[in-house]
């Protein structure tokens, strides 16, 4: 284990803590047993009971929590032994192990270095979107996503507590920065939470994945020898801490960059991640045991400016973070200027391959760059952008090169993954650089996710200067840092996407529809344009989960969804607002009209209905609708859902099947 985690030594840690021992004193005893119980399948309620009441004040914060509200127990228990009989063994292992972790490492110790308020939220935080993402991804023990995701950070309580630098100050300054503060803490601490973590973590005798993941939540681990199981284990953890991160849930009261490892996409298919429901599924924990932790949750507008600035800082993520030679190119002084190593701040492809042709032009002076797609189907390359001294051309835009059966240096390229200079020498080769009017000319492949989608194509089609081969590993780290910003460009897109879209329906989501709606609001407002809304229910919705299941209720919604989707313009914003409740915004559409297109899904989904009767019988299909329209006095976008919602309530009180204006 020791080679896979590549733990610091006992020398390294006494530099950076004050400390002399292997322990944190009053956690690692309790702690250790408990995890030990926890991944003990032959483990009993009294076992867990024995160890929890040997601590009164873990026992009091249990007993707080498995009383409260968020469980809604008929009874009040007085006894962990009681507590398995309500709510199974698992959940209470789970409250056990979080009391047990606040109590004797987060509560305890001096408070006056960094807020354990925002380091506990945050561990809550990725604890629960661990949970979620196992049981979304189907991985096996969705508990001990639980335990990996609360303990992923607790190295960061060691540096705040024994660091021989000022933890807290360190934090002030370090978030002030564009790279990864777990770098930062190198740096400057002289040890990263992740190594820090993963040390305490082996000597106290914590599962192997479980140090793994404390370790490898911020780096790459495609290196390691994982089983699959393994590696998802890990990259929950990561998905986890990143979108709790991006949802202004850190562990400090400041904004970090973030950047998700390529073995996340990798081993988890994110697109199938239905995103909204992970995140709720956070929101409803953390809101209902807060005040057990004595924090506050942020207000819908706090949680919005945390996302903002989150979304803000993302955006200038450094692309070559995960870059194997990263710091060679940071330590080499060479003549290179800072356009080379500087990060692509957009997240847009067409300007990622933009800035790099001019970042090459700039510093290599070469008379022209081009990028060199790799068509598969047609087993060929062809120019898709090309920058000359002068500006961007479409002059060699029709131009492409077979690599079909030709053993020439471009297919070399693309085999080897390595830069390849074309001179004329091999079969094919001649031919093209007299149709791009070169003698030589330099290629470089650029990979995403390990496979070449391209190479960078470069001569001195003006100067007619040779190609000097020290350039080579110069250009090949650009292509690297290439290959790996059009991968984070992938990915943000993806994630944008996923966090604007409802995961069951694809409809857009209640977040989405809420920031669209304040736009078509204020164009009503500025350009007195008229705008109306409708809220839809599904009647007796619970009926179809009842009496045919849950995947019964998932299907209706879906058809519900499309159904919306085709009888709206596409000007109109359709979402899915929670549940079984559905919203439209109708721009530039008036009460008359806004009523007419109700009646229109009121019918719509009528018929549906009827079509569904054998699938469900006894039961109909249909839905209530409440409109409401755009009026001088409507104060905000707010008080226009608001009407809509009590026409819907008026719709559904008269009876199913109704439409109300209001």
């Amino acid at each position: 284990m020791d080679n896979i985690l590549s733990l610091p030594s006992d020398s390294d840690i006494k530099k950076v803590l004050k400390r002399n021992d292997k322990e944190l004193p009053g956690f690692a005893q309790v702690m250790a047993k408990m995890l030990t119980l926890c991944n003990d399948p032959d483990a009993t309620i009294g076992d867990v009971a024995k160890l929890v009441e040997t601590d009164p004040s873990i026992t009091a914060k249990v007993l707080g929590i498995v009383n409260s509200a968020f469980f809604n127990l008929r009874s009040r228990i007085s006894a962990i032994s009681e507590a398995v009989l309500f709510l199974g063994l698992d959940e209470v292992k789970k409250i056990c192990l979080g009391a047990t972790f606040f109590e004797k490492m987060v509560k305890s110790g001096p408070q006056k270095q960094v807020d354990r308020t925002f380091f506990w939220r945050h561990c809550l935080c990725v604890a629960s979107l661990s949970q979620a993402l196992a049981a979304e991804i189907g991985y096996p023990t969705p508990e001990d996503a639980y335990t990996a995701g609360l303990l992923h950070d607790f190295g960061k309580i060691a540096l705040d507590r024994f660091g021989r630098v000022n933890y807290a100050v360190f934090c002030k300054n370090a978030f002030n920065c564009t790279g990864p503060s777990v770098e930062a803490e190198r740096d400057v601490m002289g040890i990263g939470h992740d190594d820090l973590g993963a040390y305490y973590g082996h000597r106290w005798g914590f599962p192997q994945k479980l140090s793994l993941a404390i370790q490898y939540h911020h780096r790459r681990f495609n290196h390691l020898d994982l089983c699959k199981e393994d590696m998802q284990f890990i990259c929950i953890v990561c998905l986890a801490d990143f979108l709790a991160w991006t949802q202004g849930m850190g562990s400090v009261d400041a904004i970090a960059p973030l950047s998700l490892q390529p073995e996340v996409e990798q081993n988890i298919q994110l697109d199938r991640i239905n995103f909204e429901a992970v995140i709720q599924k956070m929101d409803e924990e953390i809101e209902n045991t807060a005040k057990f932790y004595e924090f506050k949750f942020p207000s819908s507008d706090q949680y919005r400016a945390n996302l903002l600035k989150a979304n803000l800082k993302l955006s200038s993520i450094n692309s070559a973070y995960f870059s194997p030679k990263q710091k060679e190119i940071h330590q080499k002084k060479h003549s290179m200027t800072a356009s080379i190593t500087a990060p692509h701040c957009s997240l847009e492809p067409e300007k990622i391959l933009s800035a790099t042709l001019k970042a090459i032009c700039q510093d290599f002076g070469f008379d022209r760059v081009y990028i060199l797609r790799a068509i598969s189907p047609l087993r060929r390359l062809q120019v898709v952008k090309c920058l000359q001294q002068d500006g961007f051309s479409n002059h060699l835009a029709s131009h492409y090169i077979s690599t079909d059966k030709v053993d020439n240096g471009f297919l070399q390229c693309l085999r080897n993954k390595e830069p390849v200079v074309i001179n004329g020498t091999l079969p094919g080769e001649k031919e093209v650089l007299e149709r791009f009017s070169v003698f030589q000319m330099l290629v470089v492949p650029f990979c995403s996710h390990d496979k070449v989608i391209g190479l960078l194509g470069m001569d001195y089609a003006v100067s007619g200067k040779k190609i000097e081969p020290g350039l080579f590993s110069s250009i090949a780290l650009v292509a690297n840092e290439l290959g790996l910003a059009l991968e984070n460009a992938s990915a943000y897109k993806k994630a944008k996407s996923a966090s604007l879209h409802d995961g069951l329906t694809g409809l857009l989501n209640r977040m989405a529809v809420d920031d669209l709606l304040k736009e078509s609001f204020i164009k009503a407002v500025s350009e007195d344009t008229p705008l109306s809304v409708a809220m839809i229910d599904v009647d007796f919705f619970k009926k179809f989960n009842d009496m045919f299941g849950h995947q019964a209720g998932d299907s209706v919604l879906k058809l519900i969804a499309k159904a919306l989707k085709k009888m709206s313009r596409p000007t109109d914003y359709v979402g899915r607002y929670g549940g079984e409740e559905f919203i439209v915004v109708l721009n530039n559409t008036d009460p008359p009209k806004a009523g007419v297109y109700a009646e229109r899904i009121r019918k719509e989904i009528e018929r549906l209905g009827h079509l569904l009767s054998d699938r469900f019988p006894g039961l109909g299909l249909t839905v209530s609708i409440g409109i409401s329209s755009f009026e001088h006095d409507t104060k905000n976008k707010q008080a226009l859902v608001s009407k809509a919602d009590e026409a819907l309530y008026k719709a559904k009180k008269a009876g199913r099947n109704r439409v109300v204006s209001q």
